[in-house]
């Protein structure tokens, strides 16, 4: 009876001793699962902003690339404007060039008129 009762708690010992080690393989088990979940979900996140942080560079570098592109219409509208106006000025000059040339040509021709009717003048005064 003695060594019965010895070997039916060695048994139970036995039993509660594999429950016991079934019990933490299984949390073990449980920790790892969500481990894995924890760095699937880190894992997104990271992707997530690394995503987010492209789609900003890419907004960043397509309005730098727009100010740019204005920038460079601005100056060409300045070079524009300011050849047109040289020109103007250019234009401006000549008409008055060709203005104070025709003045020196109508003031010589009135002189000219003017000694010419001197001249008459003078002869018909001698005859």
């Amino acid at each position: 009876a003695e060594e019965a009762r010895k070997a039916a708690e060695a048994k139970k010992a036995e039993e509660a001793k594999k429950a016991e080690e079934a019990k933490k393989a299984e949390e073990a088990k449980k920790a790892e699962e969500a481990r894995k979940v924890a760095e699937a979900k880190k894992a997104e996140e990271s992707k997530k902003a690394e995503e987010a942080k492209k789609a900003e560079e890419a907004k960043k570098a397509e309005e730098a690339r727009k100010a740019a592109e204005a920038k460079k219409a601005e100056e060409a509208k300045k070079a524009e404007e300011a050849k047109k106006a040289e020109e103007a000025k250019k234009a401006e000059e000549a008409r008055k060039v060709a203005e104070a040339k025709k003045a020196e040509e109508s003031k010589k021709a009135e002189e000219a008129k003017k000694a010419e009717e001197a001249k008459k003048a003078e002869e018909a005064r001698k005859a």
